[in-house]
């Protein structure tokens, strides 16, 4: 692939910021970029090359660009995907597109921004460009999520060696592409497609995945979450009801136990003026009894079917895709934490999330939306265990999980700003936190189920 230096007057491209763990995503567009690819390039006398081909589009109609060269922004994209010649990417664009005869034309390449808290995301990396079906042009694009092993930046203990029931074990996604498992999902849900995988030397892989663009520009209503909430519970469910678990060595288990030995919990400073507050508006902490009583809760939900999981379902990982007769798909990315949990387990961080992006609702109300849902959709696959058994897998599992990650983060910052938290991050609380309004219904249910 050729590289170009480009001036700031062509710095105009698509690039993705604010992504959080919550999903609510901005986009910045340029005006050039807002259009279809292909359209930028009629009525131009240029010809347009890529590589050592080029095409006179004269045939056609005229096309016109502000990028009349294919080429790679330099400051974004790294050495190894500069090795990626037009050979390569007109074979996957094929793929892609399901064109045999598709010749590629030109590409850019940015990067795209989120992702970047798990040492294993090395970085997602958006390829758009034209490029002509005999005497037909059409637009393409494709993410390529390159990952690698922890190791490579100097970490132990965060899936970078041979335990692949690591929760955060680096390798998990690319064997779960290569598997075929994804094209198994029950109808509702879905994960786009990958057309290629790599392999690196220095424990580094690539994954050539299908663009998804979310019909709701990640503005979703309370309804649409709620309709993700039922297929993931479909997705639970089949694998109760149907399906036997899959055999795979490298599904995360036990992540919940993992994370408690991981994360120090009981060095956080519970006491702390700045921190007393934070968990419960009146004073008494649900999530720290949570935690200090953490064994009989993990013994009650191993005691509750167990399935597979997605395992990272904040709604970040999420897009909504309109299907035939208006029928709409959830497509479920980032598959890296995949796992066997307990049922319920997935539905905690997508409630959280929920709750986050919708504060005109009341978490009481979004919880029970949600969970109706999810119900229903374990329903749809025949799955009918006990409501209050998954209740308290949801509520238990929304506890560890939202809980100790918000901890860890607090953890960090303490340290990091000598012992003081960042007002964003640490305020009196209005009402309990979330984590605390899991853990307190835990606790009720514990001695009824």
């Amino acid at each position: 692939m050729q590289t170009y230096r480009i001036n700031d007057r062509k710095k105009r491209y698509f690039s993705p910021v604010g992504l959080g763990q919550t999903g609510r995503e901005k986009r910045k567009i340029s005006p050039i970029i807002g259009q279809p690819f292909a359209e930028k390039f009629r009525h131009s006398p240029y010809i347009y090359r890529a590589g050592t081909s080029s095409v006179n589009s004269s045939s056609k109609g005229k096309y016109t660009s502000n990028y009349p060269e294919c080429y790679t922004y330099e400051r974004d994209v790294p050495v190894i995907l500069r090795a990626i010649d037009e050979s390569k990417m007109s074979a996957i664009a094929r793929v892609a597109l399901r064109r045999n005869n598709f010749r590629i034309q030109g590409w850019r390449t940015c990067k795209l921004e989120g992702g970047n808290g798990n040492p294993v995301n090395l970085g997602l990396y958006r390829f758009e460009g034209i490029g002509v079906d005999r005497n037909e042009w059409l637009d393409w694009s494709i993410i390529l999520k390159v990952i690698q092993s922890p190791a490579n930046l100097g970490y132990e203990n965060m899936g970078e060696a041979d335990d692949q029931t690591h929760w955060n074990y680096w390798k998990r996604e690319l064997l779960l592409y290569q598997s075929g498992w994804l094209d198994t999902l029950p109808e509702g849900i879905s994960s786009p497609r990958c057309f290629d995988t790599l392999e690196l030397p220095g424990n580094i892989a690539g994954l050539w995945l299908e663009d998804i663009t979310d019909s709701y520009s990640s503005n979703w209503p309370l309804y649409r979450y709620a309709l993700t909430a039922r297929h993931l519970g479909r997705l639970n469910g089949v694998y109760i009801s149907r399906r036997k678990l899959p055999d795979f060595s490298w599904f995360s288990l036990e992540r919940t136990k993992q994370w408690l030995n991981m994360i120090p919990w009981k060095d956080f400073p519970w006491d702390d003026s700045e921190t007393s507050q934070y968990f419960s508006k009146n004073g008494s902490n649900h999530f720290r009894h949570f935690l200090e009583e953490h064994g009989k809760y993990l013994t009650r939900l191993e005691q509750i079917p167990h399935t597979v999981s997605h395992g990272d379902t904040f709604p970040t990982n999420f897009r909504s895709r309109r299907v035939y007769r208006g029928q709409e798909q959830t497509i479920a990315i980032d598959w890296a934490q995949a796992g066997i949990a307990p049922l319920g387990d997935d539905l905690g961080q997508l409630v959280y999330g929920t709750c986050m992006n919708l504060k005109a609702y009341k978490m009481q109300d979004i919880s029970q939306t949600l969970f109706t849902s999810y119900i229903n959709g374990l329903q749809d696959s025949g799955c009918r265990v006990e409501p209050e058994l998954v209740r308290f897998g949801y509520v238990a599992s929304a506890a560890f999980r939202v809980g100790l990650f918000k901890l860890s983060m607090l953890q960090e910052e303490f340290e990091k700003n000598g012992k003081r938290f960042h007002p964003n991050l640490i305020s009196p609380a209005a009402v309990d936190s979330f984590e605390s309004v899991m853990a307190e219904e835990a606790h009720q249910l514990l001695d009824h189920i």
